[in-house]
């Protein structure tokens, strides 16, 4: 009638919705793998970025044991990865990309890394950039990039000697962008040679894990 307002339906509060378990499951026992370990002989960046001494003494000599690698965890790597397509896209149309997934190597000592991208920049001219996601707490604490990855990035900037490179963080939570210019520190680089050979010296592992409460030297057990 004229004049009366219209009824709305009154919407049941604390209404929790039916759950598709059977689809999560599948999906989850989809994504499960396994972690394998670092191959035998040979110094990685992202290794090298950890400053477990015995981490990185048992990723060298092969004694790192393959984890699972839980679904959730597979998701975030592959995260990673659209991360990285996406970033690619914005690269190539704004005509600066000059090369993706760009391998480096060393013989002495064995380093083998890959550069994320190669960029032609309007300033420093061509450039690696490494591309890293983060959530939003530690994104508003950035100040500087974070010392792993600054350090990853000083690796390729003296195997690749380029003078200059960036390390570009998005944020997972809102995408907003930092990016944080490194320049090439050939002392910093010297150090990092040094802790390469001592560990190739070392005859017999360290003791005690002095990384992460992650470390994967953990999850060796003493011989």
């Amino acid at each position: 009638m004229a004049g009366i307002k219209q009824i709305k339906p009154i919407k049941p509060k604390n209404i929790v919705a039916k759950q598709d378990i059977w689809l999560v499951d599948i999906l989850d026992e989809y994504l499960t793998g396994t972690m394998n370990a670092p191959r035998k002989g040979v110094f990685y960046p992202s290794s090298l970025g950890n400053p477990c001494d015995r981490f990185l003494w048992l990723a060298y000599h092969g004694k790192l044991v393959d984890t699972p690698l839980p679904a959730i965890t597979q998701r975030i790597f592959q995260c990673g990865s659209s991360l990285e397509d996406r970033v690619a896209k914005w690269f190539d149309g704004l005509g600066i990309l000059r090369g993706q997934e760009v391998s480096l190597k060393t013989d002495i000592p064995p380093i083998s890394g890959r550069i994320d991208f190669i960029i032609n920049h309007y300033e420093f001219g061509v450039m690696p950039v490494e591309l890293k996601s983060i959530n939003k707490v530690n994104f508003g604490r950035l100040k500087t990039a974070k010392p792993e990855h600054e350090m990853q990035l000083q690796m390729y900037l003296n195997m690749g000697n380029y003078d200059k490179g960036t390390v570009l963080y998005e944020c997972k939570d809102d995408q907003k962008l930092k990016s944080f210019v490194i320049d090439r520190d050939v002392i910093e680089w010297d150090s990092i040679l040094k802790r390469c050979f001592n560990i190739q010296e070392m005859l017999v592992r360290p003791e005690k894990c002095t990384g992460a409460s992650w470390c994967a030297c953990k999850n060796v057990g003493e011989e």
